[in-house]
């Protein structure tokens, strides 16, 4: 390790120190939203594009196949990072790396000195701060966002041994051991937001580094997720549409998933609470965006949404607490709760589609009401 480093001193004499921006994020049930969100969150310029996304939920057909009910914004975490106007995107593997005689520090220093934020595969048996450090072999991903040559580690970002996400530091040589361990997966993905003043010389190639706030998309997100609809129809171009639960009918899914949990036929996953409570964030996020915007005016929707979220993190604690003491009635509440709580969405979300419409001569708002109603 140590004639690793003196290599690394002579040959690139990078910077001692760099710490890209890396904020904690609104959302991180999943790493991957989390990862993205860390960085964009930290420009003004790329709120748009947060706010016309993490409208959409589903639950894939394909995870419930394999008795798992998982829980997703749409977009979801396998496709976002590509598909982030903001964000220029490369990727590698470690076999690559391997055959050229690359040295894996030289390249992820390179690369933060470049702007890039680094994400690959490890095994947590050697990473600190984990739920499998020292006990089991688990491969996982790790992001990368800084490195500090004096103390000879690096700024990662990880979900640690409390179930959090978190920034931790970590050293060169424990990353050593985890990145050259056997892993399931070995891509490396290099990821480095690109500045408004760099759109020029995109958007006629790769059209990043710009994405103007839609409004009428938005509304239209909004009543995917009203209806129930698969968004993914839209994007038949691309890929076939996936089957599953969607928008609002998730809440069948989650219906589905703890009569099995109350039946013992699948396992405790605190996941789709915490994601569900992400989302009603967000949507408290977006109100409020608006009114900054001067696209929607005072609304009795924020007050609903504001009262949905409580209630979903109480949930959220309640399912932390069934873990524990394994009591049925428990999940009996949550069920009846979350019952409730779909009525009371729905009618949030028809009254702020409403108002947003009437606020700015989208459609008839009245026709998108009724509607919605008679669904």
């Amino acid at each position: 390790m140590e004639q690793t480093m003196k290599r690394l001193n002579h040959k690139v004499n990078p910077l001692r120190e760099n710490i890209l921006p890396f904020t904690q994020p609104q959302v991180y049930g999943f790493l991957g939203h989390a990862y993205v969100r860390a960085i964009l969150e930290n420009y003004e310029e790329c709120e748009a594009w947060l706010q016309n996304n993490y409208i959409q939920l589903y639950i894939s057909q394909h995870y419930i196949d394999m008795n798992e009910y998982r829980l997703d914004f749409l977009p979801d975490l396998l496709m976002i990072f590509a598909n982030v106007p903001w964000l220029e995107y490369h990727r590698t593997d470690q076999k690559s790396l391997a055959r050229l005689d690359v040295d894996i520090h030289h390249f992820i220093i390179d690369h933060i000195d470049r702007g890039y934020y680094c994400f690959t595969y490890v095994n947590d048996f050697y990473i600190p701060h984990t739920l499998s450090y020292q006990k089991y072999q688990f491969t996982h991903d790790i992001f990368i966002f800084g490195y500090d040559l004096n103390r000879q580690l690096y700024h990662v970002a990880i979900f640690d041994d409390q179930r959090q996400f978190s920034m931790r530091e970590l050293s060169f040589e424990d990353f050593d051991q985890a990145y050259h361990s056997e892993t399931r997966q070995d891509y490396i993905s290099m990821l480095r937001k690109v500045a408004p003043s760099e759109y020029d010389s995109y958007k006629y190639d790769m059209k990043i580094g710009h994405y103007d706030f839609d409004l009428e998309l938005m509304v239209d997100m909004m009543d995917d997720y009203l209806h129930g609809r698969n968004t993914r129809e839209r994007l038949r171009l691309y890929q076939n549409p996936e089957d599953g639960f969607y928008g609002m009918d998730i809440y069948k899914g989650l219906h589905q998933f703890f009569t099995l949990l109350y039946e013992d036929k699948i396992n405790l996953d605190v996941r789709q609470l915490h994601l569900l409570w992400e989302h009603k964030k967000l949507m408290i996020s977006r109100i409020l965006y608006l009114q900054e915007q001067g696209y929607l005016e005072e609304t009795k929707s924020l007050d609903a949404f504001r009262k949905i979220e409580k209630d979903i993190h109480m949930l959220r604690s309640m399912l932390l607490k069934y873990f524990i003491v394994q009591n049925k009635a428990i999940i009996t509440n949550i069920i009846h709760s979350l019952d409730e709580i779909y009525e009371v969405e729905r009618a949030a979300i028809i009254l702020l589609m409403d108002d947003i419409c009437r606020k700015n001569k989208l459609r008839d708002y009245k026709s998108t009401v009724q509607a919605a109603a008679e669904v």
